[in-house]
């Protein structure tokens, strides 16, 4: 079982960093559009990164439910943590 749950967060971290990866081109192109500085774009990747955290702490406090949000906040900034951090 323990196999399962591993394969499972390893397919979840590729998916997170393939959408990252996808991601970061169009926010690049917007940035130089609307010319805005490097930190403001960085500031637009941080908020798409993070919306899927945002998005379960909103759920969980709209329904009352603590744990999911808690686990979802403290698991997922494991991941963002142990991300390497790119120039943009």
């Amino acid at each position: 079982m323990i196999a399962v749950w591993a394969a499972v967060l390893l397919a979840a971290v590729w998916a997170a960093h393939w959408g990252a990866e996808r991601l970061s081109a169009p926010l690049k192109k917007l940035r130089k559009q609307w010319g805005f500085s490097v930190a403001a774009g960085g500031s637009f990747l941080g908020l798409a990164a993070a919306s899927p955290e945002m998005g379960i702490n909103v759920t969980s406090a709209a329904r009352d439910v603590s744990d999911i949000g808690l686990g979802a906040m403290l698991g997922l900034s494991l991941i963002h943590i142990s991300e390497p951090t790119r120039p943009y």
